[in-house]
């Protein structure tokens, strides 16, 4: 008896490698709090420039050698959506910011009534089908203020809060909401693409598509030479904060490419990246390799990216034999 039990619990801790017992979960349980966290996420992102207090601060540079900026907005919002999403346990987050500082008495005045936010999705999220997964299979990108730049400028149209689910290295299901503008965009392979208020999305038709290539707003000259020469007067350049917005003006019809040619981070991409497939498309890198968000999987993408909701090789072919990065 004591060998078995001793074999049974080797079964039970042991099996699953890290010496943890496997959980097993809905998806779309994991779904309902990660629509929820990044709504609570930009609520406070709203209530924290409402303030006008930002505490912007450079946390570093990037590889071109531009400042990243952080402020409490940054910082509140990924305390309330780990805070949320961390009631999985065992459950991988990987987030743009590390745990902040801040106790949960400062950080209550920011929190949104749950209830209330649940609600208001909870209809199409009861839509979503079931699906059970081995915990230990999931990981969960966290970008809780995209676009920081411009938020610290006021061009709040920019900023976006974005979590995705990525099963393996896959992206199977990402949420971009912008909290300005109270409108929440998320896709499940296999489901679709549905907005907070319940419209399903479908790509538009390609010859009502503007003929527009989103890009950085940093990098937008050097996007713009490679532009004119595959599209000649074709296509026009568009800057724009931000990779959550550039992804949806893809997901609205109103442009057709989003070109990225300097290093960028997968918590960037990843919800971007889940509905663009979802939609048919996808994000490439500009050697042609989807993008990949396993542990296995460096976090920086020092490829650059092309993305659109149709197939990217079309596009991907006529870059060829021209020299992107």
């Amino acid at each position: 008896m004591v060998v078995g039990f001793v074999y049974l619990a080797y079964l039970i801790f042991f099996e699953s490698g890290d010496g943890m017992p496997e959980i097993d979960v809905n998806l779309k349980d994991v779904i309902s709090y990660a629509v929820l966290a990044v709504e609570m996420g930009g609520h406070a992102v709203m209530k924290v420039d409402e303030e006008k207090n930002l505490n912007a601060a450079a946390k570093g540079l990037t590889d071109e050698g531009k400042e990243e900026l952080l402020t409490r907005a940054d910082l509140i919002s990924n305390h309330l959506i780990l805070d949320i999403l961390q009631r999985f346990p065992q459950l991988k987050i990987v987030s743009e910011e590390k745990s902040s500082e801040f106790s949960d008495r400062e950080i209550e005045p920011y929190r949104s009534d749950n209830y209330a936010v649940w609600q208001s999705v909870k209809e199409i999220l009861d839509q979503i089908p079931n699906r059970r997964l081995q915990l230990s299979d999931v990981r969960v990108f966290v970008d809780p203020l995209d676009a920081t730049q411009e938020f610290t400028e006021g061009l709040t149209e920019y900023v976006t809060v974005m979590a995705c689910i990525v099963v393996d290295a896959e992206p199977i299901f990402g949420a971009i909401y912008r909290p300005f503008f109270n409108e929440t965009v998320f896709g499940l392979q296999g489901f679709g693409v549905i907005t907070s208020d319940g419209k399903k999305i479908t790509p538009m038709d390609e010859s009502k598509t503007a003929k527009k290539v989103v890009v950085s707003r940093s990098h937008a000259g050097k996007v713009k030479e490679v532009i004119e020469k595959v599209y000649g007067d074709k296509m026009t350049i568009e800057p724009a904060g931000g990779s959550g917005y550039k992804t949806l003006r893809l997901v609205n019809g109103t442009a057709e490419l989003y070109l990225h040619t300097t290093a960028i981070k997968k918590w960037d991409t990843c919800a971007g990246d889940a509905i663009l497939r979802t939609m048919g498309g996808a994000m490439l890198d500009l050697e042609g390799e989807p993008l990949r968000y396993s542990s296995a999987d460096p976090i920086l993408n020092k490829k650059g990216l092309l993305g659109t909701v149709r197939n990217p090789y079309t596009y991907f072919r006529k870059f060829q034999g021209i020299k992107l990065l």
